[in-house]
């Protein structure tokens, strides 16, 4: 067995791993930042809908934002 072979796939594992839990780390931070900002600010669904439209009209118009 080639000790040295082993021992870089190791750290790749251990370096893969710690990337993966780092990037669930923020990932969950951002997902309780959105769920706070929700909280905070409740969506109106109806004003969200008449951006939408507002958004539409502008693109039909050809007006850029």
């Amino acid at each position: 067995m080639n000790v040295p072979f082993v021992i870089t796939c190791l750290v790749i594992i251990a370096l893969l791993i710690y990337t993966a839990y780092r990037q669930t780390q923020r990932i969950n931070q951002r997902i309780a930042e959105l769920d706070e900002e929700r909280q905070r600010n409740p969506l109106d669904p109806f004003s969200a809908l008449m951006e939408l439209y507002r958004l539409q009209e502008d693109h039909r118009h050809g007006k850029r934002e």
